[in-house]
């Protein structure tokens, strides 16, 4: 009498490496097609390597070296940035400062001899007047209205 072996095992040769248990690999049950099976446990792949605990003194030396490098690189960046930024808020107040003069240059001048009649003004009327005086280094400036 002759057994027949199922064809699962009579596929396996004795000497071989597979497993008769392990589980069909296809399409995932979840669906999730993109995920890959995991082979090996993350645990495993974080650390390969040995561990140093300490370093030399010279690698310290090297770290530190490259640190206050890398601080004064820093430094002299955040200086170049502050140089910047102030000579364009120089600039900015000097162009606000000829943008003012000139508009004082070419304002038409009208004097409110007899101040009563601001009285009788309406606010659209009273909103174009601008009040000035003449500074003590001879220079006309505008002073707000309500100013003494």
């Amino acid at each position: 009498m002759t057994t027949t072996k199922p064809p699962a095992a009579a596929a396996a040769a004795p000497g071989s490496s597979v497993a008769l248990n392990a589980a069909p690999v296809g399409r995932p049950v979840s669906g999730r097609t993109w995920k890959k099976t995991e082979k090996t446990r993350f645990s495993s792949v974080r650390y390969k390597g040995t561990k140093v605990l300490s370093t030399s003194w010279e690698q310290k030396t090297q770290t530190r070296a490259r640190r206050a490098e890398l601080q004064a690189l820093q430094s002299e960046i955040k200086v170049r940035r502050q140089g910047e930024r102030d000579a364009k808020r120089q600039a900015r107040e000097e162009k606000e400062k000829r943008r003012q003069e000139n508009e004082l240059k070419s304002a038409s001048v009208q004097v409110i001899s007899r101040t009563h009649r601001m009285k009788t003004m309406s606010k659209k009327q009273l909103r174009n007047i601008k009040k000035t005086i003449v500074n003590k280094h001879g220079v006309v400036e505008y002073v707000p209205v309500y100013s003494k």
